[in-house]
């Protein structure tokens, strides 16, 4: 946290005292005043409480500051990353700071008494000098995230879709101004993926470090097909209908993500492997609870290995029929037989007991989900 200390103090703390007993009705004073003379606040999909939030906090440092005490620069720098994201334009962030500057110094004239006249030079000094500054802090933090999230509008707009602190309620207008099907079925994407098929809108952009796409379309049909047909890394929420659904739609696909393998090329869609999932969500806990099978396995030659887990895994996934494990893998059941017997001894659990078998294949697909030279 960026923290300021200014050398004075002021001289009548009596002031400082009622403003902060007063802060809540001073800050709601001065929301009402900036959404009045900034309509691109309402335009924006700015929240009122969310403006308030950001007054209140500045106002607190603002009031720290002429105390002479240390303040921090997060308020600033919070305002300027969220306003960048809802796309706010740069202008009019600043004139906020001015116009709330303005009514808080004219809270503090209002409110000074005789024998506070002469301290008024001094404070007006260091309330602009702070202003100023968190205006630059602002100004700042705003142009790395427009810079990071690219010129295109619509990347803000959806960066402000998936910020779960936004109001439901106006989740449908951020829609409208995407230009996304009124009653379209979406799904959210997680990994560098380019959808191009007929019926199918996408908005692409950078949260954190994730590539995150938004694709719509107005039939359920369009959308699977699309995604059937793309050849990428991916990770794919469930396909919902409610855009107030997004921001757990992105939790779903950074999720799925995660339950690509190393060596795994296509989309993975959230719960298609509730084994994945649940090892994803919590894979230092599935290393330590599997360890001794992952290190059993480890301890063998890479490619030894790898022929025990495809014969193990094509097992589970064929039902436990060897004949056609054998047939998959071009192998004779008597070598199929040997490869599971072979699993059974080193990691002492038997395919024919169905606890034993379960926990088995859950520790195959956390072995599958390790980055390679991960230790178990």
């Amino acid at each position: 946290m960026t923290a300021v200390t200014q050398d004075t103090r002021l001289a009548h703390p009596r002031l400082l005292r009622e403003l902060r007993a007063d802060l809540a009705a001073i800050s709601e004073m001065i929301t009402a005043r900036i959404e009045h003379d900034e309509k691109d606040y309402g335009d924006a999909v700015l929240a009122h409480h969310e403006l308030a939030t950001l007054v209140t906090d500045s106002l607190a440092a603002l009031l720290d500051a002429i105390a002479g005490s240390r303040y921090s620069l997060e308020p600033a720098h919070r305002a300027g990353r969220l306003k960048a994201e809802r796309g706010i334009p740069l202008d009019s962030l600043l004139h906020a700071f001015r116009v709330a500057g303005m009514a808080f110094w004219e809270v503090i004239v209002e409110r000074a008494r005789p024998d506070d006249r002469s301290a008024l030079p001094q404070l007006s000094t260091r309330v602009w000098a702070t202003v100023d500054e968190y205006s630059v802090a602002a100004a700042d933090i705003y142009r790395r995230v427009a810079f990071t999230g690219g010129d295109h509008p619509d990347q803000r707009l959806l960066r402000a879709l998936l910020d779960p602190d936004l109001p439901p309620a106006q989740r449908e207008d951020l829609g409208t101004r995407m230009r996304l099907p009124a009653r379209g079925t979406f799904v959210i994407l997680v990994g560098d993926i380019r959808l191009a098929a007929a019926g199918v809108t996408t908005v692409r952009t950078l949260l954190a470090d994730d590539r995150v796409t938004l694709a719509a379309a107005h039939s359920p049909l369009s959308l699977v097909q699309a995604l059937h047909g793309a050849a990428t890394r991916a990770g794919a929420s469930r396909p919902f209908t409610d855009l107030v659904s997004a921001p757990a739609a992105l939790d779903q696909a950074r999720l799925a993500f995660r339950c690509l393998s190393p060596t795994d090329t296509e989309i993975h869609t959230y719960a298609s492997s509730p084994a994945r999932a649940l090892i994803a969500a919590q894979p230092a806990l599935a290393a330590d609870l599997f360890a001794e099978t992952l290190t059993a396995l480890d301890r063998l030659h890479p490619s030894d290995a790898a022929a025990l887990v495809q014969t193990a895994l094509a097992w589970y996934e064929l039902g436990g029929s060897t004949s056609a494990v054998g047939e998959r893998l071009h192998l004779h059941r008597n070598t199929v037989l040997h490869r599971l017997k072979r699993i059974e001894r080193l990691t002492g659990s038997a395919f024919t007991v169905p606890a034993d078998a379960a926990l088995l294949y859950l520790a195959l697909q956390a072995r599958l989900l390790r980055a390679p030279g991960d230790p178990c």
